[in-house]
C-alpha cells in the first residue's frame, strides 16, 4: 500500500508540519498580516499617540505594512535559515523552545525597528520589556492558530490516507471462530469480518452475509481469542474491540478519540489512546495482499 499524502502516520504532527517549506511560509506569512491587520483595525499600544482624532490615512498604512515586511523577512531568515543549521533534527521539547524564542525575536525586532523609526526615542529596558510583553500577546492568536491549522492538516491527510487504502484478502480465507467449551464456531470470510466487540462473557462477530450486516455471539473473550490470531489485519483498537483493517475506510476525531469508519457497518468502531499510534502505524504500513 502506498501512502499518498507523505505523512507518517506515527510521527508527531507539529514537528513534521513545522520543517515543511510551504507550512513555513505560512507561518511567517500568519504572523505577518495578522499583525498589520490588527495594529490597523484596533491601533492598540498607542500606535496613534491615543489621538481621539486620528484618521487612518496611506502615510500610517505604509508604516505599520513596513513592520511587516520587517517581520516577514525576520521570520523568513529564522525560519529557513537559521533553524536548520542550530536544529537538525527537530523534537517536539526543541520545537517548544523555538516558538519561546520567536516570541523574543519578533518583539526585538519590532522594538528595534519602532526605535530606529522614533529616532531612539524610547530605548528603555522598561520599554523592552513591555515590547515583549504586548508582541507577545499579540502574535500567541495567529500562532495558535498556525497550530490548530496543522492539526487539522494532520487529520485531514489520515482520513485522505486511510481512504486510499486498497488491501485485498484472499477470498478463499475463512477465519473460525469457537466457543471457550468448543462446541459452537462461527467461521466467517475474512473480508467480509467488520470487527469483533466483548460482550460481558461473549464476543460478538460482526460481519457482512450476502450484503446484510449480521452478528453472532459466541461465549470467548476477546483477550483469549486475541492470542490466538494469526492475521495482521486483525488488530486490536480498543478493549472491547478488533477490527478488521480491510474494512477500515475513514477515521475522524483525534488522538485522544479517534474513530474509524467501517465499511458495512452501522456505527464507527472506537480507538482508545492505547492502541491509536499502533492502529495509524499498522493502517500506514500493512502492505497489499496478493
Amino acid at each position: 500500500m502506498v501512502d499518498t499524502t507523505g505523512v507518517n502516520p506515527a510521527e508527531d504532527y507539529l514537528t513534521h508540519y513545522f520543517d515543511i517549506a510551504r507550512y513555513k511560509w505560512i507561518f511567517v506569512i500568519s504572523i505577518s498580516l495578522f499583525m498589520v491587520l490588527f495594529l490597523l483595525a484596533f491601533q492598540p499600544f498607542g500606535v496613534n499617540n491615543f489621538d481621539p482624532h486620528f484618521h487612518i490615512s496611506l502615510e500610517f498604512v505604509l508604516v505599520v505594512s513596513s513592520f511587516g515586511l520587517v517581520v516577514t523577512g525576520t521570520l523568513a531568515v529564522n525560519e529557513f535559515l537559521l533553524r536548520p543549521l542550530l536544529l537538525k533534527q527537530l523534537t517536539r521539547l526543541q520545537l517548544y523552545g523555538w516558538l519561546a524564542w520567536v516570541y523574543i525575536l519578533v518583539a526585538t525586532v519590532v522594538f528595534i525597528y519602532y526605535n530606529y523609526l522614533g529616532e531612539w526615542h524610547d530605548l528603555k529596558w522598561a520599554s523592552y520589556l513591555g515590547f515583549i510583553r504586548d508582541i507577545s500577546m499579540l502574535i500567541s492568536i495567529p500562532i495558535a492558530g498556525f497550530i490548530f491549522f496543522i492539526r487539522h492538516e494532520s487529520l485531514k491527510s489520515e482520513f485522505v490516507r486511510l481512504q486510499s487504502i486498497h488491501l485485498e484478502a484472499p477470498a478463499s480465507k475463512l477465519m473460525h471462530f469457537c466457543s471457550d467449551n468448543q462446541k459452537d464456531q462461527v467461521s466467517v470470510a475474512l473480508e467480509d469480518l467488520l470487527y469483533l466487540e466483548s460482550q460481558d462473557n461473549y464476543l460478538a462477530i460482526v460481519y457482512i452475509e450476502q450484503g446484510i450486516r449480521r452478528a453472532t455471539l459466541v461465549r470467548t473473550s476477546l483477550k483469549r481469542l486475541e492470542s490466538s490470531l494469526d492475521e495482521p489485519v486483525l488488530v486490536r483498537c480498543h478493549r472491547s474491540f478488533i477490527v478488521n483493517l480491510l474494512r477500515v475506510r475513514s477515521c475522524h476525531g483525534n488522538r485522544h478519540g479517534l474513530k474509524l469508519g467501517v465499511d458495512g457497518a452501522d456505527r464507527s468502531v472506537p480507538v482508545s489512546r492505547t492502541f491509536t499510534g499502533s492502529v495509524l502505524q499498522k493502517l500506514g504500513t500493512i502492505p497489499a495482499q496478493t
